[in-house]
C-alpha cells in the first residue's frame, strides 16, 4: 500500500481533467466525485488500496508487485483523455460519429462499440421514429453533493412511447456513482411516463436479435 505521508508531500494532479489537490485524500475525493467510474478511472481491487488509476496493471508493478490482479476486475479506463499538451497514450476503445438518416443526417458521438452498436440497431428497428444522443440533464445525489448525469440516448416510438437508454458494460453496472445516477433516472422518468433501461452486452444482443427477426420476416 502507498504511504499515505509520502503521497501528501507533493500535489496531486487529476489525470482527468488536470486540476491540481493538496493532498492524496482531495485527489481522490476529486476523481470519484467528478468522473465516471469505468470511463475516467477505475478503481484498485484491493480493498487496502482502491487507489483511483487509469491502469491497473502498471498501479501493481508499481504499488503492489506481490499481488495478483483479480481475474474479474476492469484493468483500464475506456478513456484516457490528454490535459497536459503531450502525445496521447493510444486508446483501446472505438470513437467516432454515426450518422442517422433517420433522424435527418444528425451525427451522434459514440465512445464505445457498444454505443454504437445501439445507433445501428435504433435505426433499423421500425418501431423506432426517432433517437437523441445525450440530450438532456438529470440531477442526482452522490456522496452528498448534486451531480447531473447525462443519459445516453432517448428514443421516441411509434406508438407514443419514449425510453431512455444507458449503454454500460455489465461490468460496471455495480458501481455506486451508477446505481446512483440510475435511480435518480428511474425516477425522474416515472414522473414523465417514460421508462428507463440499462443496456449491456445482453440487451445489445437482444436488441441486434430483434433487428434480425424484424427484417426476415420483412423478406
Amino acid at each position: 500500500m502507498w504511504n499515505i505521508s509520502k503521497r501528501d508531500e507533493r500535489k496531486w494532479k487529476c489525470f482527468v481533467c488536470g486540476t491540481e489537490h493538496l493532498s492524496y485524500s482531495d485527489f481522490k475525493e476529486h476523481i470519484v466525485a467528478e468522473h465516471d467510474e469505468g470511463r475516467d478511472y477505475v478503481k484498485c481491487p484491493l480493498s487496502r488500496c482502491n487507489a483511483p488509476v487509469r491502469d491497473v496493471r502498471s498501479h501493481f508493478k508499481t504499488i503492489h508487485p506481490n499481488d495478483q490482479i483479480p481475474k474479474t476486475c476492469q484493468l483500464k479506463a475506456l478513456i484516457w483523455r490528454d490535459h497536459t499538451g503531450r502525445k496521447k497514450k493510444k486508446v483501446e476503445f472505438n470513437d467516432g460519429y454515426f450518422t442517422s438518416i433517420k433522424n435527418d443526417g444528425m451525427k451522434f458521438h459514440y465512445r464505445s462499440g457498444y454505443e454504437l452498436a445501439v445507433y445501428e440497431q435504433l435505426e433499423q428497428l421500425d418501431e423506432v421514429s426517432k433517437f437523441h444522443g445525450e440530450s438532456f440533464k438529470i440531477p442526482y445525489f452522490f456522496n452528498g453533493k448534486e451531480h447531473n448525469y447525462i443519459p445516453d440516448v432517448s428514443i421516441q416510438f411509434s406508438d407514443g412511447r419514449v425510453e431512455i437508454w444507458e449503454i454500460k458494460p455489465a461490468t460496471q453496472t455495480t458501481f455506486a456513482k451508477n446505481q446512483a445516477k440510475w435511480k435518480a433516472a428511474a425516477a425522474y422518468c416515472a414522473t414523465r411516463g417514460w421508462k428507463f433501461e440499462v443496456y449491456t452486452e445482453t440487451g445489445i444482443n437482444k436488441l441486434k436479435k430483434k433487428v434480425r427477426d424484424q427484417n426476415i420476416l420483412k423478406g
